[in-house]
């Protein structure tokens, strides 16, 4: 199989954990199919070095010189090859964000990989813009199939169009003309209802070699992710005021993170809920494994990947009803909150006493039976197939 992937979202030395679910699946694409050819075409997506922004003219200047003395290099990586030409990104509303010099450094790196390993089977697509116009543009060239995988749930989707302004038409054109699209879980393909009508489930994986059973050497909950509104930390920390006798640590860092510190205190909770910030996925797999259980507090989710990573290591999980998290969690596993402090309150606390009750290692084998990395390329390796 020749795969010629364009990831939208994809790490870079300035911005590390920008599109790594991205990364984290390409590298167990690779490991699960050593026999694949993997291309990764990358040019600066993430980077704040390739950022142009409207009203920082001298940063600008530094930024654009320093381009000058980038170079186009391919970086061999674990069991397959990135790609890249270096491109500069701006405000859509001047010149369509620099679309055209994109699409023109994608093309070189397309034709660096069909130098090496010949015509791709398949271009896949991971996030939604700008990848789907590259794609669409190398397909219409040069007769190649693309398999777009959305993750971009319904309300950022519909930001994302009104933000477009004159793209937005070209941009649902280059949707339509895919060969098949997936998204991560029934509950995000039905969001996308209004847009994409046939978008298929294609669940997330999670690395069940990284995330392991570990013992617990503390009685802490842990909670995850990006502190931001719709990850509801605040509707966390007003359930866990009316907890008893239970530490509470979060991961993360985000633009509420003043908010939340504030609203720590307010509710006298120093001393029993700490912010640790951004951790790397290895402090994060350490996290899990010393902690008692994990919270996913979000007020809205297309999946949960978390969840995966907290059941792989044998955790139970008290998550909200917020989409994603219904597909994942069962009895067996954890338990299912409403998206209100006062039942997530209690779904803490039914945990807290309970949770000796479950069972790690059966809770590792629902992830190893339904997203493990064989059954994520396997479903994968089908739709290729059908396309």
């Amino acid at each position: 199989m020749n795969l010629f992937i364009v990831p939208s979202w994809y790490p870079s030395a300035s911005n590390p954990s920008y599109g790594i679910f991205v990364k984290e699946q390409i590298e167990m694409m690779a490991s699960e199919r050593p026999n694949w050819n993997l291309g990764v075409s990358t040019w600066g997506q993430g980077n704040q070095e390739k950022l142009l922004w409207v009203k920082d003219h001298f940063r600008n200047f530094s930024k654009i010189n320093k381009h000058g003395e980038d170079v186009a290099q391919t970086i061999e990586s674990k069991g397959y090859k990135e790609y890249y030409q270096p491109a500069l990104s701006w405000s859509k509303k001047f010149r369509k964000g620099n679309l055209r010099e994109i699409v023109r450094c994608n093309e070189l790196n397309y034709q660096a990989y069909t130098l090496e390993f010949g015509k791709p089977d398949v271009i896949m697509v991971q996030a939604c813009y700008p990848g789907i116009l590259i794609a669409d543009y190398l397909a219409a060239k040069y007769n190649v199939s693309i398999h777009l995988h959305v993750r971009l749930g319904g309300f950022m989707f519909e930001k994302m169009l009104g933000e477009l302004g004159g793209m937005k038409n070209d941009l649902l054109r280059s949707i339509a003309g895919a060969n098949i699209i997936t998204a991560t879980s029934r509950f995000h393909s039905n969001e996308l209802q209004p847009w994409i009508s046939d978008a298929d489930v294609l669940y997330n994986p999670v690395n069940t070699d990284f995330f392991k059973k570990g013992e617990s050497t503390d009685k802490y909950a842990l909670a995850v992710g990006r502190l931001e509104d719709e990850k509801g930390f605040d509707l966390l920390l007003n359930a866990f005021s009316n907890v008893k006798d239970l530490e509470l640590k979060i991961a993360g860092d985000g633009l509420q993170k003043d908010n939340l510190s504030k609203q720590i205190k307010s509710l006298g909770l120093n001393g029993r809920v700490s912010l640790i910030g951004e951790a790397s996925r290895e402090e994060i797999r350490t996290l899990i494994q010393n902690s008692t259980f994990l919270i996913l507090p979000s007020k809205y989710e297309t999946f949960g990947n978390v969840l995966l990573e907290a059941m792989a290591c044998g955790k139970p999980v008290v998550a909200t009803k917020c989409g994603g998290p219904e597909e994942i969690v069962s009895q067996a596993s954890g338990y299912l909150s409403e998206i209100n402090a006062d039942d997530l309150s209690d779904k803490i606390s039914e945990m807290k006493e309970n949770y000796n009750s479950f069972d790690p290692g059966k809770i590792r084998k629902l992830i190893e039976e339904k997203f493990a990395p064989h059954q994520w390329i396997a479903n994968l390796e089908a739709k290729f197939k059908s396309i």
